[in-house]
Order: structure tokens, then sequence, then C-alpha cells
């Protein structure tokens, strides 16, 4: 789903779908994450993307608050849209002082 990852170094997730299953047509579903990436990765992102700090921290499901890095984080649109596709929909958070993104998505 996410080829600007690379090849992550580990990852935590949860995910889950949304809607009434009584419902036709196809599901959405969601996916929160917190990926471990290589440096050189984590680095390209942040050069090829440009994220600016900011203030808030990523909302993600709360089995995962504890997993989330200390510090802050950086964000832009041109780095969301590193991670969307014509079929998911995602934010995406760079740790500042870490090699680790967060990312949110939903999606068919």
């Amino acid at each position: 789903r996410f080829p600007a990852l690379g090849s992550p170094v580990a990852a935590s997730w949860v995910s889950g779908d949304m809607g009434d299953p009584e419902v036709p047509g196809p599901p959405l579903y969601w996916i929160d994450s917190i990926v471990q990436l290589t440096p050189s990765v984590a680095e390209d992102l942040k050069t090829r993307y440009r994220p600016i700090p900011i203030t808030n921290r990523p909302g993600v499901w709360e089995s995962l608050h504890a997993s989330l890095p200390q510090g802050g984080f950086l964000a832009s649109d041109q780095l969301d849209g590193a991670f969307t596709s014509s079929k998911i929909k995602s934010k995406a958070f760079l740790a500042e002082g870490a090699p680790i993104i967060v990312i949110t998505a939903t999606g068919e």
C-alpha cells in the first residue's frame, strides 16, 4: 500500500472496517500505523516532501499511543500525497528526532 516506506525496519498498526456490512458496496477501512524507517528513507522523505514542524500530535488508535515517539512531528500536504492513492487517503507525520513515520489512512 505504501511504496514510499521502502523496506521498513519495524512497524506497529491497528486497522478495521467502517460502515454497515448490511449496506451494499465496497467497505471502507482505516489503518493507523507507526513505522520505523531506515535513516536514509527518513532523510529522503524530509528532503523530497519538505515537511514542516506542527504543534499537534498524530491522532492514532489508543493502543498505539504508547508507541508514538516523543518530541515533535513534521507534516506537509506533499508528504500526505506520497502515501495517498486513488484508493486510499493518508495523513503522514515524520518524527523530528527519529526515523519514524506515523500514517493514518482510510480507503477502499
